[in-house]
């Protein structure tokens, strides 16, 4: 992945765009795609960013758990791009990280990467896409760092990182139970205080 990614940084056009992305990727595009979307959706945002990030962090896992071969999406989204000198400064910054996740990273358990294993790897990031686009605090980091870990394991047919995605998205489902249940007691209780007030 370090290496593809280096070749995009380094075209000659002065735009990067996603399709050129998607064409550099190939039949890894799904796991790549989701993780490169993941990352971004770390760094900081305007309010409601995070919500349009997810959607085609959804759309792609709908065709992964849909057993699509090759990624799709949208023209007018393979069109989009950003400066190519905006992200090797981007990328130079976390390299090293991925470089060193890539050397720990390799195929294995594939019980855990096969068609099977696809769609409910899939259906898993459709649902913490979700996640981080809800209004929950601190929503975004859970699921974000979760799907990084899957994308990996997806494009890599690691199961061992899919084993510890499925592990992270256990916390996410537990702290979102744990949020609704304070938002929920929190709601119950000014009730209560605004009916003996009025």
């Amino acid at each position: 992945m370090s290496d593809v990614l280096e070749t995009l940084a380094l075209g000659p056009a002065p735009r990067l765009t996603m399709g050129e992305v998607v064409h550099a990727f190939g039949e890894r595009g799904f796991g790549a795609l989701i993780l490169i979307f993941a990352l971004v959706s770390l760094f900081p945002w305007p309010p409601g960013s995070k919500a349009i990030l997810s959607v085609p962090i959804i759309l792609l896992s709908l065709e992964l758990a849909f057993q699509r071969e090759r990624v799709w999406l949208p023209g007018w989204t393979l069109n989009r791009g950003l400066p190519r000198r905006a992200f090797g400064q981007a990328l130079s910054r976390v390299l090293k990280p991925i470089r060193f996740v890539e050397r720990l990273s390799r195929p294995r358990m594939p019980w855990l990467t096969g068609e099977v294993a696809d769609v409910v790897t899939g259906l898993t990031c459709v649902f913490l896409a979700v996640m981080m686009a809800l209004p929950v605090p601190f929503g975004d980091l859970l699921p974000g760092v979760t799907l990084i870990v899957l994308g990996l394991g997806i494009m890599q047919r690691d199961g061992a990182a899919i084993l510890l995605g499925a592990v992270g998205t256990v916390v996410c489902v537990i702290y979102l139970f744990l949020v609704w249940t304070a938002v929920t007691v929190a709601v119950a209780a000014i009730g209560g205080w605004a009916g003996r007030l009025f």
